[in-house]
């Protein structure tokens, strides 16, 4: 018999042919359109050190993926159609560290449980940033209730995989009356390890953590009440607070069935060294309405949200429409500057602006607008915005928006993330989304946060609240904090 000698390079050509051309689905049918994803990560950007994608086909029982770089196959994923993919972690975070400043062509096949052949769909990409993201994200999760709670907590996650640990539940106070509440926490300049959160009705009180060192502190003075919604200075000694007596109202016709609104609302500061409540008498009267403080970068302006009273409440929550301002503050004597300089005029907007968040360069305020009120978080209409501070022109970030409720947002360390929340999916669940902020000033679309599996926060009956970035993960445990609390509060002292 006599051989076949076929040259070495033809061997070569038909093993790599092979190789680029298997899919490991052969039998499909190409279809002209994107797949129908979900989550939608079709042209999102996303950071160096992000979990895995994971998503599924919209419809399918199984799906399967290709992942190329540059043209060449790095590697495929399988999975169900309700979890969706099963992504390796260390072949994704492989790809991504190969892909900085480049795209990531993902080419999906996905087949329907009565039918036997997959359908391949066009290809998509993702582009992958050159900066990374800090590593984790503080929330409270919540169910979306309006009376009554039964299980919440303050969690971190952390972004480069889909681990999440509670940094205290409130199981763990619970008592013969119930369970209490844990809330408004805050951190100092990004540092895991100095924050503080408060505690209503068991072992109430706020907790303020630095390092090894932790204090149950009870802010409550002659003039003052345990503040909410508290913004820590950048440079750790004082904490900003509003002093709000909240209360809500349903609505029967409204497309917003609940509206949240205050009949009294101030600030004061909170000195943590001194243990001193510190109060200044032009945001301790009842001719203002100040809520919502925080602090520019450098630390020298306090930001926040006014109004002025519009009548009888609620009756006249409509009419409640707060302007954006700030006072300038000494940091050495913790004293508030003489002018108060409105921002953002809700009489010139017709709007209430509310959440201001100034960028780490300082560059940009982002906040959240609405038709009225204090609590946009119920509201369908309220969406992100942004202004330019050095040409106090407004920044179209419309690619952030839905039909739904956008709120909460905080801008990642080195100013090139946000994260915040949103109902788009569902009108009726808060979820957390991702989005770039490139060098030119321009956000990109924005991404739901990964999780191991594509129907996780469908499947989650709770609510992301105040999510806060952070540079690492919290050290101080649940347990320390537990004791803490119940070794009871220590008093504040008042300086006017």
């Amino acid at each position: 018999m006599k051989k076949i000698i076929i040259p070495f390079k033809v061997l070569f050509l038909v093993f790599f042919l092979f190789l680029t051309a298997c899919s490991g689905v052969e039998n499909n049918k190409e279809v002209d359109q994107l797949p129908p994803i979900f989550p939608d990560y079709n042209g999102v950007t996303v950071p160096t050190n992000i979990a895995p994608l994971t998503f599924t086909v919209q419809g399918a029982e199984s799906v399967y993926a290709d992942f190329f770089l540059h043209g060449e196959k790095q590697f495929s994923a399988k999975g169900s159609g309700k979890s969706g993919l099963k992504i390796s972690p260390k072949k994704w975070k492989n790809l991504l560290e190969q892909a900085k400043g480049s795209s990531v062509e993902v080419v999906v096949y996905a087949k329907k449980a009565e039918e036997d052949i997959w359908s391949k769909y066009q290809p998509f990409s993702v582009f992958v940033a050159e900066e990374s993201i800090d590593s984790h994200i503080t929330y409270r999760l919540i169910k979306p209730g309006y009376e009554l709670w039964d299980r919440m907590g303050i969690y971190q996650r952390d972004v480069s995989s889909y681990d999440e640990k509670a940094i205290f539940r409130n199981s763990q106070q619970e008592a013969k009356e119930g369970r209490g509440c844990v809330n408004c926490h805050s951190f100092c300049e990004y540092n895991p390890d100095t924050f503080m959160f408060h505690v209503r009705m068991i072992n109430a009180g706020t907790a303020v953590v630095k390092g090894e060192d932790a204090v149950h502190l009870n802010l409550k003075t002659d003039l003052t009440q345990n503040g909410t919604y508290p913004k820590w200075h950048p440079f750790s000694r004082y904490i900003a607070y509003a002093l709000c007596n909240t209360l809500q109202v349903f609505h029967a016709f409204d497309k917003n069935r609940i509206s949240v609104y205050d009949t009294k609302s101030d600030l004061m500061i909170y000195d943590v060294e001194k243990r001193e409540v510190i109060v200044d008498k032009r945001f301790l009267n009842s001719q203002e309405f100040e809520t919502f403080p925080s602090w520019s970068p450098d630390g020298k302006w306090l930001y926040f949200s006014s109004a002025k009273p519009a009548g009888e409440l609620p009756f006249n929550n409509d009419k409640m429409k707060y302007s954006i301002c700030r006072v300038s503050f000494d940091e050495n004597t913790a004293m508030l500057g003489d002018s108060v300089e409105c921002v953002i005029d809700a009489e010139q907007t017709n709007k209430t602006q509310l959440f201001a968040r100034i960028s780490p360069d300082g560059k940009y305020l982002l906040y959240t607008e609405a038709d009225y009120g204090t609590f946009p978080i119920w509201h369908h209409e309220a969406e992100l915005k942004m202004l330019d501070l050095q040409t106090k022109e407004s920044v179209n970030v419309d690619i952030l928006n839905s039909s739904s409720v956008e709120s909460y947002h905080s801008w990642s360390s080195n100013g090139r993330w946000i994260v915040f929340s949103s109902r788009r999916i569902d009108g009726l669940y808060t979820r957390l989304y991702l989005a770039y902020f490139d060098k030119i000033g321009n956000f990109h679309k924005p991404f739901l946060l990964p999780q191991n599996s594509a129907d996780f926060d469908l499947l989650r009956m709770q609510s992301y609240n105040i999510p806060e970035f952070t540079k690492g993960a919290t050290k101080m445990s649940s347990r320390k904090i537990e004791k803490l609390l119940k070794g009871g509060t220590k008093p504040s002292k008042l300086r006017k």
